[in-house]
């Protein structure tokens, strides 16, 4: 089964070495937008973070879309088969990485290390009342990030509550006792602008908010203005709705706001290619890979 790379923006031939050593046999193909109708044709596999446009509609053979992420929301394109099944990796590395930069920056917010920042650059030593940290956490989604987030807040000392549809509990009543809300949601069209001004409005005065999930779920102005309100006291932005993010783009200089460039955690070419591989190798028995997700739900 010839598998098509679609891995950019990752450098040509990034995921192949560690692919080729567990399955040296696996023919791979990198993708080029040269590519001809007749080389596509013979496409059954594709690996990678999205389908450029009008090629998914040119893989007539195409049995399985393995995402090299956790999110698959951009493999979901219209026009890929019904009869197509699009799994994802689960990285349990990945999950502990993120939840440790969830981490740091509650605490940083909790511990008001910015304020102490604030005072060094002025050079004034001053002490600030500071027990330890008991602050409710909300986590929206609690699937393999949202539960290792939410287990790690807990082993720091915060008080975690965590969200899912599944639950059955209102949003807006979970937002409303949240002094920090983490979104680790999977990006669909029912959480796609999720948290906008309203959502926003419902946390409780000085909250702070973080996301390592999709720039997406956030509607950025209706964030910004509620940080410059002062309704939020701040937020830490590791995903952004439009990334790489421009020089001009005004989350850059909002106070209280911290941006990093979708660095939280990644997963390492050799998990992705174990899981790949094993994947591979099901699909070649004729049965379903694993970690499928439901294409109706979008995870």
């Amino acid at each position: 089964m010839k598998t098509l790379l679609l891995t950019a923006p990752m450098p040509p031939g990034y995921f192949t070495a560690a692919i080729q050593a567990h399955a040296p046999d696996l023919p791979l193909l990198e993708y080029d937008p040269a590519m001809s109708d007749a080389e596509l044709a013979e496409v059954e596999v594709v690996l990678g973070w999205r389908f450029p446009p009008n090629v998914a509609g040119r893989l007539p053979k195409l049995r399985w879309v393995c995402s090299v992420a956790a999110g698959v929301e951009k493999l979901l394109v219209p026009e890929l088969a019904p009869h197509v099944n699009v799994s994802r990796i689960v990285d349990t590395e990945q999950a502990e990485g993120i939840a440790q930069f969830v981490v740091l920056m509650a605490l940083r917010h909790a511990r008001q290390l910015p304020l102490y920042e604030a005072q060094q650059r002025d050079r004034a030593w001053r002490r600030q009342p500071m027990g330890a940290v008991r602050s409710r956490v909300v986590v929206l989604g609690m699937g393999t990030m949202g539960s290792a987030v939410a287990r790690l807040l807990g082993t720091v000392g915060f008080d975690v509550r965590g969200w899912s549809r599944s639950t059955g509990e209102p949003l807006d009543a979970m937002l409303a006792t949240a002094d920090i809300l983490v979104c680790a949601l999977p990006l669909t069209p029912e959480t796609d602008g999720l948290l906008d001004a309203r959502a926003l409005s419902l946390m409780p005065a000085g909250s702070y908010f973080i996301n390592i999930a999709r720039g997406q779920h956030v509607v950025e102005a209706d964030l910004i203005e509620a940080v410059r309100s002062g309704h939020l006291s701040g937020a830490a932005l590791d995903v952004q709705r439009n990334e790489p993010m421009a020089a001009d783009d005004p989350l850059w200089s909002v106070p209280g706001i911290t941006i990093t460039p979708h660095i939280a955690a990644q997963s390492s070419p050799q998990t992705i290619a174990a899981q790949f591989v094993a994947g591979y190798r099901s699909v070649q028995r004729g049965e379903v890979p694993p970690q499928t997700v439901d294409r109706a739900r979008g995870y």
